[in-house]
């Protein structure tokens, strides 16, 4: 009687602490991948400082030394050299990974190019490093980002497994609709992923939502471009409500 007594107490007390341990084991990971990105932001410092200020490049083709993340020596592989599932390159979050590619679950703010601001698929030939000092208000501007992990049927010799570069629509609960993504409207940290701004700050916060087209809300979008100056002239007319 008494161990069916202590059997009992041991599955009431089960039933009450196991539901709380999974939001505590999440709010780990999450911080995890706090850390994470605040090395990488320590790594795009170290660069800047080796090249008059400068940071490498969102994107380019494969040879091209400069953009952030390859498979070469080239971009912050020389300052975080170790890649892998459990490094500072991924978020714990990711347990497995597929494709060719180096395990990456972070991505590069794509409009933090010289010129800045050029809209896919023209950015992709533009390979130039941005001037730190150019990038109006850094506190304000998105350098790093959680990707949306591509759908195992996209991987390929051409296809990264999650984008190096990209925007809002490239974060993880922009939209359920992205076929081409394994579940997009769900954020890496339940509500909320992760970011890292541009004067090194990182903030945990819901992702933009789609709004219409390929477009997010306004308040999200402004953080995204790099000349805050001309977005509200030159972008408002994007958004139906002005």
């Amino acid at each position: 009687m008494e161990l069916l007594v202590v059997i009992a107490i041991i599955a009431i007390l089960a039933a009450i602490l196991f539901p709380v341990f999974g939001p505590v084991r999440e709010k780990a990971r999450q911080t995890q991948c706090m850390s994470n990105l605040h090395q990488l932001g320590t790594a795009f410092g170290l660069y800047a400082e080796d090249y008059d200020g400068y940071w490498p490049s969102p994107g380019g083709l494969a040879g091209d030394y400069n953009y952030w993340d390859q498979s070469g020596e080239g971009g912050l592989t020389t300052y975080v050299k170790n890649h892998g599932i459990g490094s500072v390159w991924c978020c714990p979050n990711k347990k497995e990974w597929g494709g060719r590619f180096k395990p990456r679950t972070y991505t590069m703010n794509s409009y933090l190019r010289s010129p800045a601001d050029v809209e896919y698929p023209s950015s992709i030939n533009i390979l130039g490093s941005i001037d730190v000092n150019t990038i109006e208000e850094p506190s304000a501007t998105i350098l790093l980002f959680e990707g949306n992990p591509l759908s195992s049927r996209y991987i390929d010799t051409n296809y990264y497994y999650i984008y190096r570069c990209g925007n809002w629509s490239w974060a993880k609960g922009y939209s359920d609709s992205n076929i081409m993504a394994d579940n997009p409207g769900r954020p890496w940290h339940n509500t909320v992923n992760n970011y890292l701004y541009c004067d090194g700050h990182k903030k945990a916060r819901k992702p933009g939502i789609k709004t219409q087209g390929t477009l997010s809300t306004y308040e999200e979008m402004f953080e995204w471009y790099v000349n805050k100056s001309e977005f509200p002239e030159k972008y408002r007319t994007w958004f139906p409500n002005g």
